[in-house]
């Protein structure tokens, strides 16, 4: 009797068990739609009724190997610009990579006799096509105040059918008398051919220019010949310039010293500037693509 009695115990016991692991299991949610770009919840990004231009310097890409180039094309997918101004892309090859990763994008790449101060552009061919023979470098005879020739381009918005010029810069860096000096005579002589060779062309001259628009004062800031000729030249991101260094274009500075200007036929097409702080979203984000981010500028075509 006493045997029949200690079973029954132990049956209770074990199912008492049981009760509490089944009421303790819990039926597994659904998993989670697979985001597989890091970069979407930080960026805005461009739209179909929009011309999307984007400053980039990529500071050698690749920075580390073929991490690098999957990183940036996952940024600038969920970037989804219409066409990017690159600087310092060290690797004609590797550059070639990345344009491979990204379908219906076609790469130009400007060799300059330097291993890490290449230029380059990507274009969106669905948008924007390059207009032939357009394609050239200015001022390659004058090291002086061009290390690193400028690489101009033309293309034409598919749908509307505008042409715009696109001039790919990076002027001299770092500080100094002399330094200084070589950027404000690279502002002289592109003003002095903007104003005699394109004086009717919609132009958009994008990049590094290693130096900040905000003062006020000729000998701090080498571009103060195209700030006061407001009429006919704008700097799109001076209100970044003169803004929160949180949205500075160079944060290990910190200094905001990338730069789209534009001239007076697109004044009325600009429709907003903005800074990519992509870093929120990727926290390796200065070691595997740049110590820089993007200056996008969005146009009306």
């Amino acid at each position: 009797m006493l045997g029949n009695h200690f079973h029954k115990l132990i049956l209770l016991v074990t199912l008492a068990a049981l009760t509490v692991v089944i009421s303790c299991r819990r039926i597994q949610d659904p998993p989670l739609p697979d985001d597989s770009n890091p970069f979407a919840a930080c960026v805005i990004p461009g739209t179909d009724n929009t011309l999307d231009i984007v400053s980039f310097n990529v500071q050698g890409f690749p920075k580390e190997g073929y991490l690098s180039i999957t990183t940036l094309a996952d940024l600038l997918e969920a970037m989804d610009p219409d066409v990017v101004a690159l600087q310092e892309v060290a690797s004609e090859t590797e550059f070639n990579r990345l344009v491979e990763l990204m379908p219906g994008w076609s790469g130009v790449f400007y060799p300059i006799n330097n291993a890490e101060w290449n230029l380059a552009y990507l274009i969106r061919v669905s948008e924007l096509e390059t207009v032939a023979g357009s394609l050239r470098t200015l001022f390659e005879g004058d090291r002086y105040a061009f290390p690193r020739p400028p690489m101009e381009i033309m293309v034409r918005h598919r749908k509307s059918g505008r042409e715009i010029i696109l001039i790919n810069l990076h002027l001299k860096c770092c500080e100094g008398e002399d330094n200084e000096n070589r950027r404000r005579s690279a502002s002289e002589k592109l003003k002095e051919y903007l104003d005699q060779q394109r004086p009717d062309d919609a132009v958009v001259m994008l990049g590094d220019y290693n130096d900040e628009i905000a003062s006020g004062s000729a000998t701090v800031n080498p571009f103060l010949n195209f700030i006061n000729d407001d009429s006919s030249y704008r700097f799109a991101d001076m209100e970044i310039a003169l803004g929160s260094k949180l949205w500075w274009s160079y944060p290990s500075w910190p200094s905001h010293i990338d730069h789209i200007l534009v001239t007076d036929e697109l004044f009325e097409s600009i429709d907003t500037t903005m800074v990519i702080k992509a870093s929120t979203c990727y926290p390796d984000y200065e070691v595997v693509i740049s110590d820089h981010r993007p200056l996008m500028i969005v146009l009306t075509p």
